[in-house]
């Protein structure tokens, strides 16, 4: 199979997000492909119907489900007998000749599932699984004849069989086939849609009887849980049991980490069964508590058990209920779905696996916050450095216990607010990480320790998003190098490439936008250092943007990634004419950008004044802008919700949307019903384990950033209070002079 070659005729602003999620998650292309460029992005499609699973995950795999989006069940378990060990690959031949989209579904030893799906088998042969792809909200409400839900056992014991019984009295076979559900776990179920929602689901456990949950209405109710039962039944005539006036414990469980909690379970100390989850359908979300309130047994110690999301417990033994008022959980370093959870030392481990790490600034700002977890945890934990900071010139040295494995993400924050990240930085063998200076911007790509050593430098004016690097002799190009990571300008990737591949390698670069550059039979023992990257052609558009004015000053506003390595910045205007406009300031870690049109006098939009309500989840929005301008041409208007309160991995300086949005967005104001700016579109979700699959998962910068920034510059906006709520029509009539299309010129 020939490599893809070719290049994309445009590029357009939008930068990609590196997802340590489970966004969830999260990473993604939202606008379809067409046909001409999809033939640029992948390679053609194997004459052959073999396709390859590569299990990148920590643990073996036991099961893997691959099945037509259209098909009701999962089918046979493609491994049969066999188990893909951590690292390897499994190959088998599979018909596309009817279609060539698949749902994919993987099970781990430890009962951990991975689901993909719509992934297009016959354009990638080849499919990485890393463990930590779960089943989103976003999966479970796909269209289409067959429907999706997700059943999770919560019962403290492994569920062995699972049917669905139709109203009629149709009861299907076991939907788990040769697999078990493990107390933890979860499973991905499938449905036609045509043959009804409503179905009684039945469930066999291993110690003990069969559970049935009745009709339950699949379509409207997405996520199925099969609780514990509470064994902790007093004997009559005690204090707390049954008919006996009962004196009624009332504790406050406060969650001060940052993963949710699922589960709570109390018992008296000592007993044998944990009983019911005291939360039943409800949560404690991060920063939040719950009131468990509950009749008082025959003494005053209990235990207390907590879950969060990611399977980790955190048990607290002896608790006295009767005088504790309040108890609180910091939670574990993990979060769901990402990776195994951390395990205890052995008896004969006196300590932890410890890392020395040392915090550089070699900027000229205070370092304020400072944050570094696994690179396979979605969240960032705890503040480092509390109530210090780190000056100018400084260094901060802190130990950080290790899991299974040595790549951690830093994360600081400046003061001001702005922020500088390192992902997957190697603590066994780096004790040093430096921000603010030239060492700032090095990516450590990692690969084998006797290995040839490679930097690429990235001379271009965009971030690369992909990177591939095979020996010319092979047919494939392999996985992307960069990961979850994304290789902006001026930065340096630097891997270790194996000797056994020779000194000829090729290498492919995909950037922001999509533009494809291919450069073959690079002789690298020749050089150990790569520059990549198209040189600025002057005078030439680069891409395009939206901005908007604050000011009736001619002040413009709009991201830092649109006005980043640009020549010039231009208004393009009706006629054909391009307004050119001064560089006021630049914050790269807020992602804003201040220009000015000099001698205008301009209309300017209004924020919503400091004194209203702030932004709420739930609350309608409509994004006003310039997406796809060689496609579309003029202004786009779409309209949406705020879905989130904050950005990917907890950020609290961004809120999240689903409004449509497209490359070219980026810059524009995100508007509230009366018409008035509540945020900056700045960035979409995208490339989440190297799989395009969530959708309108997208980010604005709040108000209070925005602000600061302007502060800062002098420039003082105009505010205005809630009146009467428009029409999206109207709010893109009132905006529309005032929102404007921006030309990157090289």
């Amino acid at each position: 199979m020939g490599r893809e070659s070719g290049d994309s005729s445009s590029m357009s602003f939008f930068p990609l997000m590196p997802a340590r999620f489970a966004l969830a998650v999260a990473c993604v292309a939202l606008l379809p492909i067409s046909g001409a460029d999809a033939q640029q992005r992948q390679r053609p499609a194997a004459r052959s119907p073999e396709v390859t699973f590569h299990n990148r995950s920590d643990t073996v795999m036991q099961n893997l489900f691959v099945t037509p989006t259209d098909e009701a069940s999962w089918g046979e378990d493609r491994l049969g007998s066999d188990t893909v060990n951590a690292g390897r690959r499994h190959r088998f031949r599979l018909s596309t000749a009817q279609q060539c989209r698949f749902d994919v579904r993987a099970v781990y030893s430890e009962g951990r599932e991975e689901t993909r799906f719509g992934v297009d088998l016959c354009q990638r042969p080849e499919v990485s699984l890393d463990g930590r792809t779960e089943t989103t909200a976003q999966d479970l409400q796909r269209a289409g004849p067959v429907a999706l839900f997700v059943v999770r056992n919560r019962t403290g014991n492994t569920l062995q069989t699972l049917k669905l019984t139709s109203p009629s009295g149709d009861d299907s076979d076991d939907i788990l086939g040769a697999a078990v559900l493990a107390d933890g776990a979860s499973y991905t179920g499938r449905f036609v849609r045509q043959d009804g929602c409503t179905y009684d689901l039945t469930a066999t456990f291993e110690e003990r009887d069969e559970q049935t949950i009745p009709r339950r209405n699949l379509c409207t109710t997405r996520e199925v849980v099969f609780q514990g039962s509470d064994r902790n039944t007093a004997p009559s005539g005690t204090p707390g049991a049954p008919g006996a006036a009962q004196e009624q414990l009332q504790v406050e469980i406060f969650n001060r980490g940052g993963i949710t909690i699922q589960t709570l379970n109390v018992r008296e100390a000592r007993a044998n069964s944990w009983g019911r989850d005291r939360l039943g359908s409800e949560v404690i979300a991060a920063r939040n508590s719950f009131t468990l309130r509950m009749p008082r047994g025959r003494g005053c110690q209990y235990d207390v058990r907590i879950t969060f999301d990611n399977n980790r417990e955190e048990v607290r033994s002896n608790v006295n209920l009767c005088e504790t008022r309040e108890l609180a959980f910091t939670g574990p370093a993990l979060a769901p779905g990402r990776g195994t959870r951390k395990t205890a030392p052995s008896q004969g481990e006196a300590t932890p696996r410890l890392s020395q790490v040392a915090i550089l600034n070699e900027g000229t700002n205070p370092i304020e916050s400072l944050f570094i977890s696994s690179s396979k945890v979605s969240t960032w934990g705890e503040d480092r450095l509390g109530a210090s900071r780190i000056a100018p010139g400084d260094r901060f040295s802190t130990q950080v216990e290790r899991d299974d494995q040595c790549n951690y993400d830093f994360r600081i924050v400046y003061q001001g607010g702005r922020e500088e990240r390192r992902m997957r930085q190697n603590i066994c063998d780096r004790r040093e990480v430096a921000f603010g200076g030239p060492n700032a911007f090095r990516i450590d790509g990692g690969g084998p320790e006797g290995g040839r050593r490679l930097v690429f430098v990235n001379q271009g004016r965009t971030d690369v998003r992909e990177l591939y690097l095979t020996p010319v002799t092979d047919t494939h190009w392999g996985d992307d190098r960069l990961g979850s990571e994304t290789l902006p300008r001026r930065f340096r990737l630097e891997l270790r490439v194996p000797n056994e591949g020779g000194c000829r390698w090729d290498v492919k670069l995909v950037y922001e936008g999509g533009q494809t550059l291919e450069q073959r039979d690079q002789d690298l023992c020749a050089k150990a250092e790569l520059s990549v990257g198209r040189p600025p052609r002057i005078g030439n558009l680069a891409s395009t943007g939206t901005g908007f004015y604050v000011s009736t000053s001619g002040h413009v506003l709009t991201n830092q990634h649109v006005v980043d390595g640009c020549g010039t910045v231009a208004i393009s205007r009706p006629d054909g004419k391009r307004t050119t406009l001064r560089m006021i300031a630049q914050d790269e870690g807020a992602d804003l950008a201040l220009l000015q049109e000099e001698g205008a006098t301009t209309p300017a939009l209004s924020l919503r004044a400091g004194s209203q309500t702030p932004i709420r989840a739930g609350e309608r929005v409509v994004l006003v802008g310039y997406p796809a301008r060689s496609q579309l041409g003029g202004v786009n208007v779409t309209e949406g919700l705020i879905s989130g309160l904050r950005g990917a991995l907890g950020d609290q300086s961004r809120f999240q949307y689903s409004a449509p949005t497209q490359p070219g967005n980026s810059g524009g104001p995100v508007l509230d019903e009366f018409g008035h700016v509540v945020g900056v579109v700045v960035s979409q979700i995208d490339k989440i384990s190297g799989e395009r699959t969530a959708q309108n998962i997208n980010f604005g910068i709040k108000l209070d950033l925005v602000r600061t920034f302007l502060e800062a510059n002098r420039v003082t906006p105009t505010e205005d209070t809630a009146s009467q709520t428009l029409r999206a029509a109207d709010i893109l009539q009132n905006a529309n002079q005032s929102v404007l299309p921006l030309d990157c010129l090289e």
